[in-house]
């Protein structure tokens, strides 16, 4: 904020409002005619080990004013023995009719599969995780679903991405340090354009590619499964302090590389682990024009002790 500029404020009805609020304050929330047992919102926090955690799913101002359900999913969850915690957002492309299940079964089945891959406990080797088999079962279970919907008994790829098509990144963050203090991590962005940043003393800074940066408008372009791809996973340490936020595009594309007003406004709400529905509070923040789903996982790494 600079000079008597008011980034961020409360809106009357208790909701941040991050620069210009348009007119997304007065839109009154249809219910989704398609999926009525679909919640609006999900929300979970915790801690396990040094770190704890907070998810939050939120149907976007476009789909509150037209009646379409959330398609955005997440799943956050920790391993057998609670060495890792592991994660996955998605967001169902929203020309497709069903694309909110294909972002549930893409956490599903990707969190599933890191939870295996992970048995290992302290010793579970990050680098030979099987992206490949994840992906391959995110396609898997799409394409059933698909033939159970149309009832039908094959379909051309093409058709099933028009009715049921998603993004997903996913993760995991062994959540005791390592001898010198730091936390081993491991982030796929496996379709589309879910990404994910690190908060630290520097401020935001991009672990996969992000889209736009802060535009008012940005590209809707998007590469969703199901399809045959090879993730390029990033493994990385966390410092004490460190703050890792996973998100689908209705956060990145006004948060874009984190330095402007949204990035500001998010990192000194995520200074410190937010209560939990205050956190989904932050999430919900009112911005002209970005009226998207937004969901987030954001992870926070305990302090060095003083």
């Amino acid at each position: 904020m600079t000079g008597t500029e008011v980034a961020w404020a409360r809106h009357p009805n208790g909701r941040w409002i991050v620069g210009d609020a348009g007119n997304q304050p007065s839109v009154v929330a249809v219910p989704p005619v398609l999926v009525r047992r679909r919640p609006d919102v999900t929300l979970d926090g915790g801690r396990v080990g040094m770190l704890d955690y907070r998810a939050a799913s939120l149907r976007g101002i476009g789909h509150l004013e037209t009646g379409k359900p959330r398609q955005d999913s997440y799943v956050v969850t920790v391993t057998r023995d609670d060495h890792w915690l592991v994660g996955c957002v998605a967001d169902g492309v929203s020309d497709g009719r069903m694309s909110h299940r294909a972002a549930d079964l893409a956490c599903e089945k990707i969190a599933a599969e890191l939870i295996d891959g992970l048995a290992a406990g302290p010793d579970a080797d990050l680098e030979a995780l099987d992206w490949a088999a994840g992906v391959a079962g995110v396609n898997a279970a799409i394409h059933r679903e698909f033939l159970h919907t149309a009832k039908v008994e094959e379909a051309a790829l093409a058709d099933v991405r028009a009715l049921m098509s998603t993004t997903a990144v996913a993760f995991a963050v062994a959540t005791q340090a390592d001898a010198d203090g730091t936390h081993r991590a491991v982030i796929a962005s496996l379709a589309g354009d879910s990404a994910a940043l690190i908060l630290d003393g520097d401020g935001w800074r991009p672990v996969t590619a992000v889209k736009g940066d802060g535009e008012e408008v940005a590209s809707n372009a998007v590469r969703p499964l199901p399809r045959e791809v090879e993730p390029e996973p990033v493994t990385l340490t966390l410092r004490p302090g460190d703050v890792l936020a996973v998100i689908t595009d209705g956060i990145g594309d006004p948060m874009g590389s984190g330095g402007g007003v949204v990035g500001r406004f998010l990192a000194e709400q995520w200074a410190e682990p937010p209560d939990t529905i205050e956190f989904a509070n932050q999430v919900g923040f009112y911005r002209k024009t970005f009226m998207d789903d937004r969901t987030v996982i954001a992870v926070w790494v305990a302090p060095e002790p003083t």
